[in-house]
């Protein structure tokens, strides 16, 4: 099997610098602060991808709790539960904030914080979804999907857009700031209010006339929130490609061959999307493992652009992570052209279990090979810092 980072491309580690764009009013005049005092909370003992590690699992232990009280995303769950999901979710926003700052005070930033920072944060952007659409009552449901499936596309997008730009640009309203307080705010209302809050009509809201009102679709204040989602969602996606477009322009490169990168991912969700409504018991019945597996799918499919990124090579395309989603979606749609599914009732479900082993276990072994490789030739640590030797010392000083 090829190796994850090809030798002659981790020359390009030492050369890697860290670029970000950040627009947001509130990182610049509220957090700020915020940020500054927390990060001295940790000790200068303590690796920054640790710092990312402990934030990223608390998300982990809200999503437990989820699965305890509400595992099919309707129940409605004591409120201390949601206090907690608002609780982690701003650790785990504070952390993944403050962890770059760890990394420079320590003097140990390095091409593989980012992608363990991004790593984490591409496993847990399509949990904390979920905990949201439980928030939200709103079930297994296309609304769930949707939610889920907004989240990674502008995840996506954002990482393709720093990979042929150079630059990691978070606008006046992005995931990793505004996104968390959003969801974290919303998870402790609901808990002061209760989940019921969100299935009251949207239009009860708006000073619109009963007539009006009666004309319009049924929309709760949780579906306006998913519906909001998508329409934000296109413009989003329409400025990273421009971006890309311009970026290609100045270095030479083709503009179609850089907007063709996107199509294998647009085609998992398309495939995913074509599979939930060719099985529409496993939407409807076991939702929340289907987009795990397809989180465990995602998160590897991201590690590889990212990776490619910081070490300089060719964009990742196609990837051994697209052939559960393509053969799922070709056993699901095998009926409606005239052939037997291979599997059919509940050993799709098996199906289902069978694909989460096999992205989570294939993560893992990426996330375990591209960390030893990079710590190898950088010779540092990951979770730990590693002490200088006494010729390196006297060099620094």
């Amino acid at each position: 099997m090829a190796p994850y980072i090809p030798q002659n491309y981790l020359p390009n580690l030492k050369k890697y610098k860290y670029q970000a764009i950040d627009k947001s009013l509130i990182s610049k005049y509220v957090l700020a602060e915020y940020w500054n005092q927390l990060v001295k909370i940790f000790p200068l003992t303590m690796a920054a991808n640790m710092v990312t590690l402990l934030g990223s699992l608390h998300v982990i232990v809200a999503v437990v709790l989820n699965q305890i009280y509400a595992p099919n995303l309707v129940e409605t769950c004591p409120s201390w539960v949601y206090f907690a999901y608002s609780a982690c979710i701003w650790i785990y926003g504070s952390f993944d904030a403050v962890d770059g700052k760890q990394a420079r005070r320590t003097g140990t930033a390095s091409p593989l914080g980012e992608l363990f920072d991004h790593g984490c944060d591409s496993l847990v952007v399509s949990l904390i979804m979920i905990l949201f659409a439980s928030t939200c009552q709103l079930g297994e449901t296309w609304w769930t999907v949707a939610l889920v499936f907004f989240a990674l596309t502008n995840f996506y997008m954002s990482t393709m857009e720093e990979y042929h730009t150079h630059i990691l640009f978070l606008g006046y309203f992005s995931g990793p700031v505004e996104g968390i307080i959003s969801f974290s705010l919303s998870t402790l209302a609901t808990g002061i209010l209760g989940p019921e809050f969100w299935a009251n009509s949207a239009y009860s809201l708006l000073p619109l006339p009963a007539a009006v009102i009666d004309k319009l679709p049924p929309l709760t204040i949780g579906q306006s929130v998913i519906a909001g989602m998508g329409i934000v969602l296109v413009p989003t996606v329409f400025a990273s490609f421009s971006n890309i477009a311009k970026a290609c322009r100045e270095q030479k490169k083709s503009v179609i061959g850089a907007f063709a990168d996107a199509i294998p991912f647009f085609a998992s969700i398309a495939s995913c999307t074509v599979w939930l409504h060719a099985s529409p018991e496993i939407r409807t019945q076991h939702l929340v493992v289907f987009l795990m597996f397809v989180g465990f799918a995602f998160s590897y499919i991201v590690g590889r652009v990212i990776v490619a990124h910081v070490t300089g090579a060719p964009f990742p395309k196609l990837n051994r992570m697209h052939i559960p989603i393509f053969f799922g979606t070709a056993n699901a749609i095998a009926p409606s052209i005239g052939l037997a599914k291979m599997f059919d009732g509940p050993n799709e479900l098996v199906l289902i279990w069978i694909c989460l082993g096999y992205t989570a276990i294939q993560y893992t072994h990426f996330a375990l090979e591209v960390i030893d490789t990079i710590c190898s030739y950088l010779d540092i640590n990951c979770l730990t810092i590693k002490k200088k030797s006494a010729t390196e010392s006297k060099k620094s000083e």
